[in-house]
């Protein structure tokens, strides 16, 4: 079992490279992320609730895009249902359905 001080080290490398390992826009979006981060939460997170409050009143104001960015924060967003269909919308018959588990080499 590794130590404490190794799992430290993974855990800061691998935040390090910002989204899917291999990915470099992951990482042009994560310094990004963490500039903005620091400048929201400066001053005690002043800018921060003051943002917040004005996206409450323009909710509160009836502005829908407002209103759906408050739900979507608070409930998240709404998965998308998608239906696959046959010809003309009619039901798809499966007939087999076959799984090959192959080992990898």
């Amino acid at each position: 079992m590794e130590s404490s001080t190794e799992n430290k080290e993974l855990a800061i490398a691998s935040n390090n490279r910002g989204g899917q390992p291999g990915n470099q826009n992951g990482k042009k979006g994560k310094l990004f992320y963490n500039q903005l981060r620091v400048a929201l939460v400066q001053e005690d997170s002043r800018k921060l609730r003051t943002i917040a409050q004005k996206l409450v009143d323009a909710a509160e104001q009836g502005e829908p895009w407002a209103i759906k960015e408050v739900i979507d924060r608070v409930d998240g967003k709404a998965v998308q249902a998608t239906e696959i269909s046959g010809v003309d919308g009619e039901a798809i018959e499966l007939k087999q359905i076959e799984f090959i588990i192959k080992r990898p080499e």
